[in-house]
């Protein structure tokens, strides 16, 4: 078993390096999936995924403070502030022990509706700390009508095609604290329920 020492030492030389974003927006939903990677060069997340308590407490940490980081956005969508839920955790590794993944599951309930339906977070602005892409996918026949990225300097986005919007961040950029989504859902969307939604 890892000493504390050690694991206090090693954790400090985790850095993040890459993120990446899935967001899927529906009726009456909205859910993502967030993968951090990073370099461990001493193995800690190695260490930690060799002990089931370790795990758990690490899990847990990792939990939490997603969350508290979620709780300080604003979230509105069509008027209505909306509330973000870490609902998993889990860790792996991207083809080296030295490459941990970190991956997030967020779920919430959202008053979208079949028309028109307008997605909008605040947060605060800040550096960007390594590359990442977000992709936001909606229904099959929506189409993306609006986005907004504030003012911020190192974002770029890209709608791919009518209804997947492709974010990009880039390294030393900064945020600006700000994103709005316009976008149209077809009358006649296929309602898929999702269970588990808090």
């Amino acid at each position: 078993m890892a000493t504390e020492s050690f694991l206090k030492e090693a954790s400090e030389h985790v850095k993040p390096v890459h993120g990446l974003g899935f967001f899927y927006a529906g009726v009456g939903f909205i859910a993502y999936n967030l993968v951090f990677e990073y370099y461990d060069p001493m193995g800690y997340y190695d260490a930690v995924m060799r002990d089931k308590g370790l795990l758990e407490r690490e899990t847990a940490i990792l939990a939490q403070n997603m969350q508290e980081f979620l709780n300080q956005e604003e979230v509105i969508v069509n008027g209505e502030k909306c509330h973000p839920k870490v609902v998993m955790v889990d860790i792996g590794f991207a083809g080296s022990r030295k490459r941990p993944i970190v991956v997030f599951a967020v779920r919430f309930p959202a008053p979208i509706t079949p028309g028109r339906n307008t997605y909008e977070n605040r947060y605060e602005p800040e550096r960007i700390e390594y590359d990442y892409e977000a992709y936001w996918i909606f229904p099959p026949g929506s189409r993306i009508l609006e986005v907004d990225m504030g003012e911020g300097r190192g974002e770029e986005w890209s709608v791919v095609s009518r209804n997947v919007l492709a974010i990009y961040g880039r390294k030393g950029g900064v945020t600006s604290g700000y994103e709005k989504i316009v976008f149209h859902i077809p009358p006649d969307v296929v309602r898929i329920r999702v269970e588990g939604i808090p």
